[in-house]
């Protein structure tokens, strides 16, 4: 005899388990919105698969057989599966559960990203997100690979620009970090020159950032100054730069929303850094599941309120941070 997985169709499990619920075939029918007729059909098609009855017809309506409630048992087993499984299924079609890999770049770390996080976490609980850190050179081909859904953080100006599509969210400036009891601290206009005599934290050299703070002093007709330390680390950097003279440049993000902002200052440089965009990048021409949409859309949405004009511009006067 096959199984009853092989022969029975949806219909049957459910008239079997409401002719079970209803004590009638009658009742069952109307349960399920089919006529008597096409019920008693029904049934009588499953119990000649089985060949054996599942219910015992009597005056006072029907009572399943030992073969029906094992029938019954099943099937409900089955029928919930399915309503789970139909359930999952619409979470993942309308992005309210799912899984997204999001890579992010220091300068969405700060403020942007927990926020967007903590907002996804009390509309769309269900969606899990595993976050990567890193620069472009690393994260975009992570992306491009598929490994990565979404990458938040500096646009690209050149690199990688045929192949992914950006969305920009907010301006990206930059700023000469110190600690608050540094030589150079409460001062406007530093010359680039005086900078010079400091040792310095720096991103890579493959990093927009690093390129840009090169160029500040290429601009001027200087060498730009060496870096003491490369690190993208937060926390390392964070530590150095409060307890030495060492002078770093972080995204203004970072210095406004960062941890112990009291014992950090900024200097002015009397030149500044190009305002650069922060923003999503995808891969082109390929569809983001639903989860990754809804990610993109708050990450949209948490720009907008907290930037509603885009990052701020340098500030015009030295500051403690």
């Amino acid at each position: 005899m096959a199984s009853f997985e092989q022969w029975a169709r949806l219909r049957h499990f459910q008239l079997a388990v409401a002719i079970a619920e209803n004590g009638s075939i009658l009742r069952a029918a109307g349960a399920l919105g089919l006529s008597q007729p096409t019920a008693s059909k029904l049934l009588q098609d499953l119990e000649d698969s089985l060949h054996a009855p599942l219910f015992f017809r009597g005056n006072r309506g029907v009572e399943p057989t030992e073969l029906g409630r094992e029938f019954i048992r099943h099937a409900r087993v089955i029928l919930a599966q399915l309503g789970q499984t139909s359930m999952a299924l619409q979470a993942l079609s309308t992005g309210a559960s799912g899984t997204v890999a999001l890579g992010t770049l220091l300068a969405a770390s700060s403020h942007l990203l927990p926020t967007t996080l903590l907002r996804l976490r009390r509309t769309r609980p269900n969606i899990s997100l595993r976050i990567v850190e890193g620069t472009n050179d690393h994260l975009m081909p992570r992306l491009l690979s598929g490994e990565l859904d979404l990458v938040l953080g500096r646009l690209s100006q050149i690199r990688h620009r045929n192949d992914v599509d950006q969305e920009p969210l907010l301006r990206d400036v930059f700023a000469v970090i110190s600690r608050r009891g540094h030589p150079l601290a409460g001062r406007a206009g530093v010359p680039l020159h005086e900078l010079l005599g400091f040792d310095w934290i720096l991103p890579p050299p493959e990093t927009t950032l690093r390129r840009q703070f090169e160029a500040l002093f290429h601009d001027a007709g200087l060498n730009s100054p060496p870096a003491a330390i490369e690190s993208i680390s937060f926390l390392t950097n964070h530590r150095l730069l409060l307890d030495s003279d060492m002078l770093g440049v972080w995204p203004r993000p970072v210095i406004d929303h960062g941890p112990d902002r009291d014992g950090l200052a900024i200097i002015l440089p009397a030149a500044t850094f190009p305002v650069g965009t922060i923003g999503i990048s995808r891969r082109k021409g390929t569809l983001l599941s639903p989860a990754a949409e809804a990610v993109a859309a708050e990450l949209r949405a948490t720009a907008a309120e907290l930037y509603p004009d885009g990052a701020d511009d340098q500030p015009k006067s030295s500051s403690s941070v």
